[in-house]
């Protein structure tokens, strides 16, 4: 039961048929069957294609839905018992359900098979190419409105033998104000446990495709920035911080998003996700002081279209050795430029999304480290891909992968090249069907043409080609 003033209600339901009335044209009515979380559309009443074109892709309305904190909604307000007791009923309780659960399973073929890894942690059977997971993992989400303008997104995984973690999450306030005709600004607040994670485009890494992969899946052992590899909770992390949206112009069409945050240590719940260092090896330790991230980014709607272009940087200090705070501090400085384009076609229940992310990290090692022989050096990664759905039912997609950089081998390790180098680069391509709104089944096969280092075979290494790896994925959700 949630019960709350008049001019209270009247305003919210001003603000909400507002932004639906703004953003029909390039979103309210868009795409079609998109696999989210229930409990949005249980909170809202809105069809899942409304804020998706495929979870977790977001349409100009999702946008805004996470920019309002996750707080819109349509569940009727208790007029009556407002008018009986009047300002002393003040407790504001929802009365749909607030969980989701998210299941996933899969199965994975790795040309190479377990050899092909050579020892470098990937678990499973010598001689095996095969691996299936079921179930993959689960999650339990508890996600919408807290209060008119508190949300929440908090999200639960248990992933097999390593036990429960806390994966992505945050907890937002915000606030809309309105400038004029065509003026909004939206102010937020909100704690996260994720770099990327409070952000509305799927250019950061947090949200860029490919979207879910088998654990078994050579995509998993590419080298990352230390932003890519911090996401989903994948280090232990807290960050809080605030985010602005100036939206403004003829029918609302320009977009300005800012957001600042600043990162220190935590201890989450379980292991897992929570486990490892900043690279997934045991020898690299927390962090020094708070982690500054800042992100800009430019929006421009027009008829069945939109476009951001934006940048993003996070400059993080480590300390050398785990679970001390002393000794050699290591320096990981990451700068980023992204962009994105989106076709909606609101007749045909169709759409087209274009992503291209370009993150540079620059990196500085403290006198006496272990994970370098040299002072300096440098990763990047780049990811460019696309994805085109028909009729709410079938999509297709694919990318390219490249991450290029130093080679290191305290850093990377020698169990692919003897010189760890992290040089990889390599095409996807991933047919999906989506029977109903809430399950979607998904084909990929990923082909690399050179991966840490390796091209073609020799008599002493496998070849770029022995980590091609085909996976099913399966995605329910309800």
């Amino acid at each position: 039961m949630k019960i709350q003033s008049r001019s209270s209600m009247q305003w919210k339901h001003k603000i909400r048929w507002a932004t639906c009335a703004t953003f029909m044209v390039g979103a309210a009515a868009c795409s079609g069957n998109a696999l989210a979380l229930p409990t949005f559309a249980r909170q809202t009443g809105w069809s899942c294609a409304t804020c998706h074109t495929s979870y977790p892709q977001l349409t100009p309305m999702g946008r805004m839905f996470k920019l309002l904190g996750y707080t819109s909604n349509n569940v009727q307000r208790q007029q009556k018992l407002e008018a009986k007791f009047g300002k002393s009923t003040a407790l504001l309780l929802m009365r749909v359900s607030q969980f989701s659960i998210f299941f996933q399973a899969s199965y994975a073929n790795v040309a190479g098979g377990q050899e092909a890894f050579n020892g470098a942690g990937v678990s499973n059977p010598p001689g095996n190419q095969n691996d299936i997971q079921f179930p993959q993992q689960v999650s339990l989400f508890y996600a919408g409105e807290i209060t008119p303008h508190i949300g929440a997104f908090l999200h639960l995984t248990y992933s097999g033998r390593g036990g429960f973690g806390m994966d992505d999450s945050d907890i937002r306030w915000a606030h809309p104000w309105n400038l004029g005709p065509d003026q909004l600004l939206i102010t937020g607040v909100e704690v996260n446990n994720t770099p990327t994670e409070p952000d509305i485009y799927n250019t950061v890494p947090d949200w860029y495709a490919p979207f879910s992969s088998s654990k078994y899946s050579a995509i998993r052992q590419i080298p990352t920035t230390f932003i890519e590899g911090a996401h989903g909770a994948g280090y232990p992390l807290a960050g809080i911080g605030t985010y602005e949206a100036y939206i403004f112009g003829q029918d609302k069409a320009n977009w300005l998003y800012f957001e600042a945050d600043g990162y220190t240590n935590a201890d989450g719940i379980g292991v897992q996700p929570n486990s490892g260092g900043a690279f997934g090896y045991a020898n690299d330790g927390r962090m020094q002081g708070v982690a500054p991230y800042v992100r800009l980014a430019y929006q421009r709607d027009w008829g069945n279209w939109n476009w951001e272009v934006g940048t993003y940087g996070m400059w993080s200090r480590l300390y050398d050795s785990p679970n001390t705070k002393g000794g050699p501090v290591d320096s990981f400085d990451d700068y980023d430029l992204d962009s994105q384009l989106q076709w909606l076609d609101t007749a045909d229940n169709s759409n087209v999304t274009l992503h291209a992310d370009w993150i540079h990290e620059d990196q500085t090692f403290g006198p006496g480290t272990t994970l370098s022989s040299s002072t300096t050096g440098n990763l990047n990664s780049l990811n460019i891909n696309g994805s085109y759905w028909y009729h709410d039912h079938y999509g297709v997609s694919g990318g390219y992968l490249d991450t290029w950089g130093s080679a290191n081998p305290d850093l990377w390790g020698t169990s692919y090249s003897d010189n760890g180098s992290p040089d990889t680069n390599g095409e996807w391509i991933e047919a999906s069907y989506l029977p109903w709104w809430n399950t979607r089944f998904s084909l990929r096969y990923t082909m690399f043409n050179q991966f840490r280092g390796l091209t073609n075979s020799t008599a002493t290494s496998f070849g770029a080609s022995a980590y091609n790896t085909l996976e099913l994925l399966t995605w329910i959700s309800f």
